[in-house]
């Protein structure tokens, strides 16, 4: 086995080949060289300073790794042996608290993951409530064009309706009219110059005359009317009787024909309100639905803001968990690293030392030795 170095750790200096000269009586005494100590030593003592030890133990341990890692393992008293298991468990202890750091960061890395599924599912579900609520309301908005609509229609059937009410009912109310004036001319007019007795017989004419156009009499009569309505009943001929009795039958024909124009009129006024009525009924249907179709637009509207904001929240909350998932990865980067590196320095001096037998020791003074003379 080769030594396991840093690479800043410098290989031993090789012993010189050539014998030393004797010493001269009165020349000084030689500098006493300084020891060399195995490269192997510095691994398992950086593993001892990171150990939590009492500072005394800590020295002492570190102050026996010359005297027990420096003998070979097939040369050690128990007592070295009790010492050497002192320094293993500490530097297991070391890899121990190594390993659990990077398990640490492997678990926090899992529930970042765990969690990071979550948040996508989350920001996955959101979409999905956001794009039906979209079509929520474009389907909303949809109908309540559709609504509007066939509110104005209502209204136009609404003014049509009373329109055709206004024109029937004017009808109506004309003849109405007409039957009163007509009715109250024959009561006060009529019937006095009939009967011919009062002597103005001409002043009811002149009041019956402008009814006279819309009555039908014939023309002779007509032009014979004026004359005889200033004669009195004993006065008249028969030619006159005659008259007065067609423009009798004239007036009565007449408002029979005004009494059935109401009497027909009546079913016709009342079928014409109960279509105005259905009108406004079907206008307050519309108008209600209308208003429905708002109510559910606005709410729906309500719910797509909703669910935007729900989605950039997930979205929000997704992409901060992207810097902490980064930064947990990085960490157990590093730490795996530095158990990787503790294990590949200071485990591997540790064993190397703990193993190293008496032939194995041998050999690696030579190789050492061979090294720095090459270096020289």
């Amino acid at each position: 086995h080769s030594c396991i170095l840093r690479s800043s750790a410098r290989p031993r200096a090789a012993p010189s080949s050539v014998m030393a000269p004797k010493r001269k009586a009165d020349a000084a005494p030689p500098a006493a060289k300084k020891p060399k100590t195995n490269p192997n030593f510095a691994g398992v003592r950086e593993a001892l300073e990171l150990a939590e030890l009492p500072e005394n133990c800590r020295r002492m341990l570190i102050a026996c790794i010359d005297p027990v890692l420096g003998v070979p393992s097939d040369e050690r008293h128990p007592l070295q042996n009790s010492i050497l298991g002192m320094i293993g468990e500490c530097i297991e202890e070391v890899r121990a608290k190594h390993q659990q750091a990077v398990d640490a960061e492997c678990a926090k890395i899992q529930e970042l993951e765990g969690a990071q599924s979550d948040l996508d599912a989350k920001v996955s579900a959101a979409e999905v409530v956001l794009n039906e609520a979209t079509v929520e309301v474009k389907e909303n908005t949809a109908k309540l064009a559709e609504a509007t609509l066939a509110v104005s229609k209502a209204q136009d059937g609404v003014r049509e309706k009373e329109r055709a009410q206004q024109e029937g009912d004017k009808e109506l109310n004309d003849a109405t009219a007409k039957l009163s004036e007509l009715q109250k001319a024959i009561a006060e007019h009529f019937t006095p110059l009939a009967d011919g007795e009062d002597g103005a017989g001409e002043s009811h004419y002149l009041a019956l005359e402008p009814l006279l156009k819309d009555v039908g009499i014939d023309l002779s009569l007509m032009s014979a009317l004026p004359s005889l309505s200033s004669k009195l009943s004993a006065q008249r001929t028969s030619f006159d009787a005659m008259a007065i009795e067609h423009l009798g039958k004239s007036l009565s024909d007449k408002a029979s024909a005004l009494q059935a124009i109401l009497v027909n009129g009546a079913l016709s006024a009342q079928t014409r309100a109960e279509e105005v009525d259905a009108a406004k009924v079907a206008l307050e249907t519309a108008s209600a639905l209308r208003t429905s179709c708002a109510d559910r637009l606005s709410a729906s509207k309500a719910s797509e803001q909703q669910a935007n904001a729900t989605l950039k929240s997930a979205k929000a909350a997704c992409a901060a968990r992207g810097p902490e998932l980064e930064r947990a990865t990085r960490a157990k980067q590093e730490k795996t690293a530095a158990l990787e590196e503790f294990m590949g320095y200071s485990i591997a001096c540790f064993e190397l030392l703990r193993d190293a037998r008496r032939e194995a020791r041998a050999s690696e003074a030579e190789t050492t030795s061979a090294a720095a003379g090459a270096g020289a």
